[in-house]
């Protein structure tokens, strides 16, 4: 048995030196199944943030964050990943990169990421924004007369 050593430049492991057989291969590459998965979600992450939140985001900046969140402040690409698709399918206003450290925040996302943390992250869908209508109907307001027909 061969051993090979992972590529993922954030590796959590005590040893990079992974058995063959043990090892996920992408591309060239190997990496231990949950430095694949964090890589892959961070990427998922990534993706869906400039398909449904900005198109052109600082990708500096974006990486940055996403790294303080997962790596420096261990909070996981799953809940990340989570959160974002949470915010993305109720339509919760989020603009830039910066945005994500409320995102992970959110009393709603922390709840439903309890009550959901047996499914999987990619169990959500997300449906193209539809055109929705606003009616808007003024209360009537309260003027002298009101009060002195009263």
């Amino acid at each position: 048995m061969c051993a090979v050593t992972c590529k993922y430049k954030n590796c959590r492991h005590e040893s990079r030196d992974i058995v063959e057989d043990e090892a996920v291969k992408s591309g060239d590459s190997y990496y231990h199944k949950d430095c694949n998965q964090e890589k892959d979600e961070i990427r998922e992450i990534i993706d869906l943030f400039v398909k449904y939140v900005n198109p052109h985001p600082v990708y500096t900046q974006l990486q940055s964050v996403i790294k303080n969140i997962v790596i420096t402040k261990n909070l996981g690409s799953s809940f990340l990943l989570f959160a974002l698709k949470y915010y993305i399918q109720n339509k919760i206003p989020l603009n830039y990169p910066q945005g994500l450290y409320y995102v992970i925040q959110n009393k709603k996302v922390i709840e439903s990421y309890s009550k959901n943390q047996v499914k999987i992250a990619g169990d959500f869908t997300i449906e193209e924004a539809t055109e929705s209508t606003f009616d808007y109907t003024p209360r009537k307001t309260c003027g002298f007369q009101d009060i002195i027909k009263g």
